[in-house]
């Protein structure tokens, strides 16, 4: 009796009875033609309207969710698998898995409705238990996250584009990822980030050095891209930072050899900001 007093309040806690929120529409069906073209405007319409320094204005998007929706309906049923000649190279594969990345989180805050955190264990969990039709098939962020990471082809630093609603998640940017340039994309991408507090902190008092949520839960991949782009055959979580940072930062870190990796505290607050109050 126990145990089972247990187990019910922990399903309480971490939201484990709550159904999974279908974010699709189950009676649309793929057209009996393919579109002309991928068509990502839409998508890159939402982002320059509500998105600024990375984080978002939802309350406008709320009101008109047309352009998001407008998006979410074309990779429904547009993408490598069902399109495949939109999508030949592995760029445009993985610009593709980030940018559906990106708008599914933006679909599952608005179907939340706008919520002060998107990362409570009483809720639904963001990565597993909301599911969006993407490229024909049912899948959920993680599923898309694992896409995005075998087109990656070992590069790790897409990982820094992926926005997880939260403010101590990476941020969002305002323009669609597109496979021209994005390899060199990801690579400034990651020296921002690595020079963001949200991401990287050194305490020289404590001798710590502190990562966020995103690289500790992906320090593998950092540690086989450093390998594989060092030819060294081993590595650290120092190495790897420094191989991302840019030369500045780069020397910066070198001063916390030594120190211990620990966690950042994740600042698991919603990434909002609206316009009336300017933040």
């Amino acid at each position: 009796m126990r145990c089972a007093v247990f187990v019910g309040a922990l399903c309480v806690l971490t939201g484990c009875g709550q159904p999974k929120a279908d974010l699709y529409d189950p009676q649309a069906v793929r057209p009996a033609e393919a579109p002309a073209v991928y068509d990502d405007r839409p998508w890159a319409d939402v982002l320059r309207t509500c998105v600024r320094d990375g984080l978002v204005d939802y309350e406008t998007l709320k009101r008109d969710p047309s352009k998001l929706d407008a998006y979410l309906d074309e990779v429904a049923f547009v993408g490598p698998v069902t399109t495949p000649s939109f999508f030949g190279d592995p760029s445009a594969r993985l610009a593709y898995w980030i940018n559906c990345y990106n708008a599914c989180v933006l679909k599952a805050v608005l179907a939340a409705d706008i919520p002060s955190t998107m990362h409570d264990v009483a809720m639904r969990d963001l990565e597993y238990d909301y599911r969006f039709r993407i490229d024909g098939k049912i899948v959920n962020l993680t599923d898309i996250r694992e896409q995005a990471a075998e087109e990656s082809k070992g590069n790790a630093r897409f990982n820094f584009a992926l926005c997880s609603a939260a403010k101590g998640s990476p941020a969002l940017s305002d323009q669609p990822y597109r496979s021209s340039g994005l390899n060199e994309r990801l690579g400034e991408l990651a020296m921002r980030s690595i020079d963001d507090p949200q991401m990287v902190v050194v305490d020289h008092e404590r001798q710590q050095l502190l990562v966020s949520l995103d690289i500790w839960t992906n320090r593998e991949a950092f540690y086989s891209l450093f390998r594989n782009e060092t030819r060294n055959t081993t590595a650290t979580m120092l190495n790897c930072l420094m191989h991302l940072a840019g030369p500045q930062r780069r020397q910066f870190l070198a001063r916390a050899s030594g120190y211990r990796v620990t966690l950042l505290p994740f600042d698991r607050s919603l990434n909002a900001w609206s316009p009336r109050s300017g933040g």
